[in-house]
């Protein structure tokens, strides 16, 4: 987890409704970011026509000007916090921020430059191999990272099929095993595992194991 501090932008056509100059902007927010969530802190509003915030977010593109879209309005003029939990590991996005009363917004506030962190490291892969006829037992070596709390594994046949399908979850990071008993004799298959993070962030997938099943 990291600070970052804010930076300015061009800003397109941000309200749907007028500015009211009087209304105080957001300018000293700090930011707080992990894999895929970023947090937010504002100093208290004391100003009494403040009826709440909406808050907006930029992915980064190509041109002079990015295009704002409002994520969230807090209803509460006494909020000091927002988390925002839509986004994506190892990405960039640009919010902003603006008070607002009844029928206005505030000018917005600076514009805050965030990227996200890294995903998760892959699984260390160890093999797959035929337990019995029709059965694959899947294993992998536990993710290193405490944050761990399980595995995704997923499955696709290895000939003429380009798309990775879920097949099972496997609880507790130290559980490095699954048995496959829905497999088809004369089919190959491939496997793969993506570790899974407390709160539901994935890490990059394994590398593929193949297999026969006979």
């Amino acid at each position: 987890m990291m600070f970052l501090t804010s930076g300015c932008n061009s800003l397109q056509s941000l309200v749907t409704v007028g500015v009211d100059e009087s209304l105080p902007a957001i300018r000293d927010v700090k930011v707080l970011v992990e894999k895929s969530s970023v947090g937010f802190e504002w100093p208290a509003i004391k100003n009494p026509k403040v009826k709440g915030i909406n808050v907006y977010r930029a992915v980064p593109s190509s041109g002079t000007k990015q295009k704002f879209y409002k994520i969230a309005t807090i209803a509460d003029h006494f909020a000091t916090h927002y988390v925002d939990r839509t986004i994506q590991p190892n990405q960039r996005y640009y919010y902003t921020f603006a008070t607002y009363d009844l029928l206005h917004e505030s000018p917005h506030g600076k514009v805050l430059k965030v990227r996200t962190s890294s995903p998760y490291k892959a699984v260390e892969f160890a093999k797959v191999y035929l337990r019995d006829s029709g059965v694959v037992k899947v294993l992998w070596k536990p993710h290193p990272n405490p944050r761990i709390a399980g595995y995704v594994i997923q499955r696709r046949l290895a000939k003429g099929d380009s798309k990775w399908r879920y097949l099972a979850s496997v609880t507790g990071r130290l559980m490095p095993e699954y048995i496959d008993v829905s497999v088809a004799k004369g089919h190959r298959y491939s496997y793969r595992v993506i570790a899974r993070s407390s709160d539901g962030v994935l890490s990059v997938a394994s590398q593929p194991a193949t297999l026969m099943v006979r």
